[in-house]
Formats: structure tokens, sequence, C-alpha cells
């Protein structure tokens, strides 16, 4: 655990190429936030499994000891692979109450790293939620900064860093990702609240490491309404957007954008609860039609920009990209589309869909690369070209897939534009609905 693993850094650039290629835009900020040459615990959010951890690792030159739920150390080739990439059991009362003493041995071998001056990381939660709201916090995280520092006089320096992890989605492929490092906790400063009450003390750390991650990431506080908010966010946080100004990049300005546009959403929901229904029934009412006529909100916003200039110059692109979508089927489609067919139907915890798409393709892609790099050699006897065409597959397959994207956003446009009278009717009378929705969201958060 100690000692920089050479083996360790090569797995996290190959980790760090695929997170490049599986999503559209990484942003990562704070990272000047990060203090060095001291011990370190990062705190970060965590909805989204395995993600939520590759995020952090991917995005900061530290191998950190990663502390993780137990019940994934259980077979013995597991508990290997994952003590080889520096993680260690955290025993939960689900894990069994004659288990939790092994904490102990755990915590001690944690505070040690830390004496080290290394850095460990885990999540306050000790759960994902699936959603973008924060699970009430454990006391992990201040038991052991709390008893590193005393165990040490309170002379250690640790520090807590705290980590907001953010996906413009959790299960689909080229989604955005945003890491926001901040600023760190000095645990020194508590040394007299601990001396007097150490539980008081903890309970003190955990709520203010809670209060720091909060800012960093996107936090809907409302359980009743939570997808009404979600809904919400996903339908007017672009034109909300555009009427305010965050930041420089385009991002992290929505990001921002939304994250404002929630908090006026729970002071509408809090100071005005009979404005705030009426909204949340139209809203509701707007979605209701959508489900029953099997649309997205994604395609009535982009039915309203459609016409035949636009749709002509969209189908002469397709046209002209067909054979490099091809190419990239061809290659991608075996090992893109089976795993995962296969992992729906097994996957019962939608928070760990992201994570085995993206493990199993950790795997299987370079596999299948390997494969048919080879059936190149043998049809053209040439390293050179077998070589190159090695090189270029995970580039053509993550251009085919948005060539994918345009196809469909072109193939919607050509359905509305040739469809018959009634059903553009239809879709445009839900284009005037989301358009009054919209204006009146922004004419509510604004009240």
């Amino acid at each position: 655990m100690k000692n920089w693993s050479i083996g360790y850094e090569i797995l996290r650039y190959y980790v760090r190429f695929a997170l490049w290629l599986t999503h559209k835009r990484i942003i990562v900020t704070g990272q000047h936030l990060i203090p060095k040459g001291k011990p370190i615990i990062f705190a970060a959010n965590h909805q989204n499994a395995l993600m939520d951890s590759l995020a952090v690792v991917c995005t900061n030159p530290n191998q950190s000891v990663w502390l993780a739920r137990a019940d994934i150390f259980k077979s013995k080739i597991a508990r290997s692979i994952l003590n080889y990439m520096k993680m260690l059991p955290v025993y939960r009362i689900r894990d069994g109450k004659e288990n939790l003493s092994n904490n102990e041995q755990i915590f001690a071998q944690v505070i040690q790293v830390l004496e080290w001056k290394e850095t460990i990381a885990l999540f306050p939660e000790a759960a994902h939620s699936g959603r973008r709201q924060m699970l009430p916090h454990k006391k992990a995280i201040p038991r052991i900064a709390l008893e590193a520092e005393k165990k040490n006089n309170f002379g250690l320096g640790l520090q807590i860093v705290p980590v907001g992890v953010y996906y413009s989605h959790y299960w689909f492929f080229n989604r955005n990702m945003i890491v926001q490092y901040g600023q760190s906790i000095e645990v020194d400063k508590y040394k007299d609240a601990y001396t007097d009450n150490p539980q008081k003390a903890m309970l003190s750390l955990r709520d203010e490491i809670h209060g720091r991650i909060v800012p960093l990431t996107m936090h809907i506080t409302s359980v009743p309404f939570y997808q009404d908010y979600e809904n919400i966010r996903q339908m007017a946080g672009k034109s909300y957007s555009k009427a305010n100004h965050f930041s420089i990049n385009p991002t992290l300005q929505l990001f921002y954008a939304e994250k404002d546009l929630i908090k006026k959403l729970e002071s509408l929901e809090f100071r005005y609860i009979e404005r705030f229904n009426q909204l949340i029934e139209k809203t509701r009412s707007y979605f209701s039609e959508l489900q029953d006529k099997n649309l997205s909100d994604d395609l009535i916003k982009k039915v309203e920009k459609t016409g035949w200039t636009s749709f002509l110059l969209r189908f002469s692109g397709a046209i002209c990209t067909l054979p490099i979508f091809i190419t990239g089927f061809l290659i991608h489609a075996i090992p893109f589309l089976i795993p995962r067919n296969m992992i729906r139907k097994k996957v019962k915890d939608k928070a760990f869909m992201a994570t085995f798409n993206f493990v199993i393709g950790l795997l299987i892609f370079p596999l299948f690369y390997f494969i048919e790099a080879g059936l190149i050699l043998a049809i053209t006897h040439s390293w050179t070209v077998a070589i190159s065409a090695f090189i270029l597959m995970p580039f053509v397959g993550k251009l085919s897939y948005k060539l994918l994207g345009f196809y469909q956003g072109t193939l919607h446009q050509m359905r509305f534009l040739t469809g018959n009278y009634p059903f553009r009717k239809s879709l445009k009378q839900l284009v005037k609905q989301r358009n009054d929705l919209v204006d009146l969201i922004i004419a509510e958060v604004n009240f």
C-alpha cells in the first residue's frame, strides 16, 4: 500500500484513455487546492458505483488507498485484484455484526498509511444512491481522521479534501463528467472539540464534510418531488443558463445554472407552496403526454428547429459520413451490443449499469481489436496496415457513436416533416406546451 506502483500507474493511464473515449467532456476543477506533502483523505459524493471512484482516481496524481464495501472482497481472486489496486474492505451492519470488529484492523492500517504522508479515499455516504441526492453521511471519515490525529498528538497535519462528482446522466455512453476538488479541511482544528467530547467532534466534522461537498455537486434535497426537479432541470436548464452567467466554460456554465435553478425551485417550494404545486402539476401533465405518445422532451425541443433546409443539410451530411459509421459499426457492434444486452438482464441495481458497461468494455474491446487487427493482417499481409488499424479503432468507434446520434436526430426530423397532419399537429402542440412551460418556470423561479 505504501510504495508507488508502476503497474497501478499504467492501469490508470489506460482507464483515463477509456474515460476519454466514453465521455463527451470531462471537466476537472480545483486540482490546485489538493495539498502537497501532507496526508489526505479524499471525501467524494457517491451516486454511480465504481465510476465515482474512477473519476477521483483518474483526476488527481495521488495513488490513493480506497476503502470499499466489504462484500466485493468475498472471492480470493477479487480480493487479490482489489488489494493490488490499493483497495481495502470496510464492513457494515449488512455484512454481519460479527464482521464489524474487522474494521478496527482496517482503520489501524489506514491510519498507518496516513502516517506515511500518503492519501486515502472513501465515500462519506458509505453507499451509492443513483440519484442527484447525497445520502446521510456516516462517521467513518471523521473517526479515521480524528483517531489518526489523536494518535499523533494532533501533529499529523491531516487534510480532508471534499470532492464533487457530477454526470450529465448516469447510464448512457458519451455523457459529460465534472469532478471538482474543494478547499481542504484541516483536521487539527478539531483538537479541543475532540478532547472535550469525541462523539460531538465527529458529528461536527461529518457535517462540515457534507457542507463542503454540496456546492461541488448537484444535490436535490426534495424527496417527494425529486423526479419533477429532474424533469424541470433537463427541460429549462439551458434556457435559464442563457439568462444568467456563471462560467466561461459552457459545460460548467450549464452545471452552475442548473444548480441555481434547483436552488430557486427549492425556495419556491417552501415559500410559495401553492404556486409550486401548480407548476409541478403542469410539468407532470406535459411529461405524461410525452410518455403516452412514447416521445422524449429532447425530441420535442429539436422539433421546433426542424425545417426542410436543415433536414436536407443533415441528410447530405449523413450520406457523406455513412462509410465512416459503417466501418465503426462493423468493428464495434459485437463488443458494444452483445455484452450490454446480457448485462441489462442481470444487473438488478441500475446504479451499477454504467460500471458494468465500462469495466466489461475495458476487457472486451482490446480483445476484439486484437482479433480484428489479426484478420486485417491476414488479409493485407502488412504489419503497418494492421497496427495502424488497431490504433485507429477506438477513435473510429467514438466518432461512429457520435454519428449514430446525428443519424437518429436526422431520422426524427424526417419523421416530423413527412408525417401525416395529425402527427405533426400533435408535435407542434407539444412544442407550444413546452415553450409555455419553460417560460412559466423561468418566471416563477425569478418571482
